[in-house]
């Protein structure tokens, strides 16, 4: 069969789709993933193929008016999640009548989205496909339908399409049924495989070090957005006179964000992909991108997670919940809080205890390559 895959210009989106893409090559099947043009070399590095379709979009250009100051927790997100909803639509406007080109002449048997790329969703429909939404990991988004449902339909349209669901046919959810919540989805559970990009395996990173070891991170698209990696800046400053090994990963290109001499129990990790490096940790400090949490859950790795926007918040809450996570409110941050959250979460059993729980339920799902070897089944389920 031939699978169209559809992702955004972040490989905090289209990374969790790696493992998925590759079990259905193995499984014999054709593969392209569509991207803007920019994002060709990320989706190649990965040895998938690429078609490049619409315009390269700047992020930031969604961002640079949103206030910062907002009285309420509940405003702060409700402007976030509009915010968000405007980039993710807008982004898939750019990319939609390509994608439906190319869709049209490739004549894909399904269509897999990434759960943000909505111009998947559109090419599907356009051409009558099943569109699969492939989420990240914990999946918010049905519980958002009602909120992001205007926007789809807006997007939807443009091309002429109406009755379009924001959730696709079927969702595949690679994340512990004990995260998803009750809802009336069309899903399919499958193991969360960590794929956090190419690269080396330092041999530090292989062994757990004396002191415990505790990574600070803030994926990709943070710094995409807001040119600054402040709240890894204030973790370093918190946990300078811990009696731990801290680790700074970071992606390229942002070592020029943190500052230039750090704390000597300070290591930069610098493109080195989480999965190589978590294992040998004791905690994770990070903002609630899907990719970080997922990774940590993996490696059953508590977390302290400090969530900004969209999905974060709720992807905090739920880590919490589980017993494996503690929360933190980002307006309210300084180098103290992530000190004491850090003590805190080092200190206590139960929180090594809950994230090696979800871990467990993580390995025994069914993996990308067992779905991948009954496509036919799973395409039956997606029901069009």
């Amino acid at each position: 069969m031939r699978i169209l895959i559809s992702t955004i210009a972040t490989a905090a989106h289209f990374y969790p789709v790696v493992p998925f893409a590759w079990a259905l090559r193995c499984a014999g099947h054709d593969v392209r993933v569509a991207c803007e043009p920019g994002f060709t070399a990320t989706v190649a590095a990965t040895g998938l193929p690429a078609v490049a379709v619409g315009q390269d979009v700047d992020l930031r250009t969604f961002w640079k008016d949103v206030p910062l100051d907002l009285a309420s927790g509940d405003e702060h997100l409700r402007v976030r999640m509009d915010r968000s909803m405007v980039m993710f639509t807008g982004i898939a406007a750019a990319a939609a009548g390509d994608l439906i080109d190319f869709a049209r002449a490739w004549r894909p048997d399904a269509v897999v989205f990434e759960a943000r790329g909505y111009a998947g969703l559109v090419a599907a429909h356009a051409v009558g496909v099943p569109a699969i939404r492939h989420t990240w990991g914990i999946d918010t988004n049905y519980g958002r339908r009602d909120f992001d449902g205007p926007y789809v339909e807006e997007l939807c349209a443009r091309f002429g399409l109406t009755g379009v669901d924001p959730l696709g046919d079927l969702t595949l959810t690679p994340c512990p049924p004990a995260l998803a919540g009750d809802d009336d989805v069309n899903r399919a559970f499958l193991r969360y495989v960590p794929f956090n990009g190419p690269g080396v395996q330092p041999p530090w990173a292989a062994e757990r070090p004396g002191p415990p070891r505790v990574c600070v991170t803030w994926g990709h698209m943070f710094s995409q957005i807001t040119d600054n990696l402040h709240p890894i800046n204030l973790a370093v400053e918190g946990l300078r006179d811990l009696p731990v090994e801290v680790v700074a990963a970071i992606a390229p290109g942002q070592r020029g964000l943190l500052p230039e001499n750090l704390p000597p129990n300070v290591r930069v990790a610098e493109s080195v992909p989480l999965n190589l490096l978590l294992p040998s940790c004791s905690a994770v400090l990070n903002g609630g991108g899907a990719g970080t949490l997922m990774t940590a859950l993996t490696a059953g790795v508590p977390m302290i997670i400090v969530p900004s926007h969209t999905d974060e918040p709720e992807y905090a809450e739920r880590m919490s919940a589980a017993g494996a996570a503690v929360h933190l409110d980002y307006r309210e941050l300084d180098a103290g809080m992530f000190r004491t959250a850090t003590e805190k979460t080092l200190a206590a059993p139960s929180y090594q205890e809950g994230a090696a729980g979800l871990a467990a339920q993580n390995a025994a799902l069914p993996s990308p390559a067992d779905l991948a070897a009954t496509l036919g089944e799973v395409l039956a389920q997606a029901g069009r």
